[in-house]
């Protein structure tokens, strides 16, 4: 139960600090910077209308994740609140996946970045 809770807000922890990158942080961090330009790159080639498409669906699943964090929060029957961090918990499993596929697509591994830097600019 920790461990699930544990990683749930690290997801959030992440989820909210690409929504702090999305409205211009400062990105002061290696790590945020990083991320930058990983972002920059894989929408550099994107139309307005592609990326606004992309930002909307971005948008749409952290809305979900806030409102059934919300939910989470407010229920006070334990069996309902254990019921809305399974569905929290397969909606990450759900967008883990998708980015996963869509990394694989673009020829991405996991970590990439990591092991040859010189490949993200």
């Amino acid at each position: 139960m920790k461990s699930v809770f544990t990683r749930m807000i690290l997801l959030m922890t992440l989820v909210l600090t690409g929504a702090v990158w999305a409205q211009g942080g400062s990105g002061k961090s290696d790590m945020s910077g990083m991320k930058h330009q990983q972002k920059e790159g894989m929408m550099q080639g994107m139309d307005h209308e592609k990326m606004m498409e992309h930002m909307k669906k971005m948008q749409e699943h952290r809305l979900k994740m806030h409102d059934l964090s919300n939910k989470i929060l407010a229920e006070t029957d334990s069996a309902k609140q254990q019921a809305l961090k399974d569905e929290q918990l397969q909606l990450m499993m759900q967008h883990h996946m998708a980015m996963r596929k869509h990394h694989k697509m673009m020829g991405m591994e996991h970590g990439q970045h990591k092991k040859n830097p010189a490949k993200a600019d």
